[in-house]
């Protein structure tokens, strides 16, 4: 069977999860952890892309990146080859440590970019970490958290800063973002072919703009039409709030 064609992103934003080929463990010691950092600071430095938040994981990685002269596909091969480098030199082995498909989600709204940078951020939190984000020492989050001086001005995205930006990324995240998109049972294209049939639109981002009785409807018309309150709101730039709320009244 063909494999899937990756989404393409029109921001150039996407959402990066990099895991070990069968699970295996990436990161046994803090040595490995420095060394993935690394890697990750020459290929930056090689590539130009952008970073606003990663996370270290054992067996996997999250990034929340945007590509700039080099295509993310040379990014994420820049950075793996680099890594696989240290990891077979270090502990004298040969061949594939990652898995050979990264997973990606782009990214395409300011209200996604904060749904990821916070899910990104509390992965620490639920496997257990850590009781904060900001106690883990292998996460970085662009204005919050930049120990190893990765990450980039976020300011484009958000107005929140300092205490602000903090008290957002500590806050509850119930969503799986990547995990959960690669288990969705609607694809987006099949979703924006159905929004648009049954709310009556030529684009879904029209509707964001809609007046709030009109904007309601439509959002209880996806709704029923099966789209979760996550995918809604990625493809329409409406909050998953305002979503809920309807979805509650």
């Amino acid at each position: 069977m063909a494999r899937q064609a990756r989404r393409k992103s029109s921001t150039g934003l996407y959402h990066v999860m990099m895991r070990g080929a069968d699970r295996r463990i990436l990161f046994a010691d803090d040595q490995d952890n420095l060394g993935f950092l690394l890697s990750l600071k020459r290929a930056k430095k090689a590539s130009g892309f952008k970073l606003y938040a990663y996370c270290l994981m054992g067996n996997h990685v999250h990034l929340l990146i945007k590509e700039e002269e080099e295509p993310l596909e040379i990014v994420i091969k820049r950075l793996g080859v680099s890594y696989v480098y240290h990891y077979n030199e270090k502990y004298d082995l040969l061949g594939h440590l990652f898995q050979d498909r990264y997973r990606s989600e782009p990214v395409e709204t300011t209200a996604y970019f904060l749904d990821v940078l916070r899910y990104i951020c509390q992965n620490p939190v639920k496997a257990g970490l850590s009781r904060n984000p900001m106690e883990y020492r292998w996460l970085g989050c662009a204005g919050v958290k930049d120990e190893f001086a990765l990450t980039d001005d976020i300011s484009y995205y958000t107005d929140l800063s300092g205490n602000e930006l903090l008290t957002f990324v500590n806050g509850n995240c119930e969503e799986d973002h990547l995990e959960e998109s690669y288990r969705r049972r609607m694809t987006d294209r099949d979703a924006i072919s159905k929004l648009c049939k049954v709310c009556e639109c030529e684009h879904v981002q029209e509707i964001e703009g809609w007046p709030k009785q009109r904007r309601d409807e439509a959002i209880k018309k996806a709704l029923k039409a099966g789209l979760s309150i996550r995918q809604i709101s990625r493809l329409t730039g409406i909050s998953k709030a305002v979503i809920e709320w309807v979805r509650r009244g």
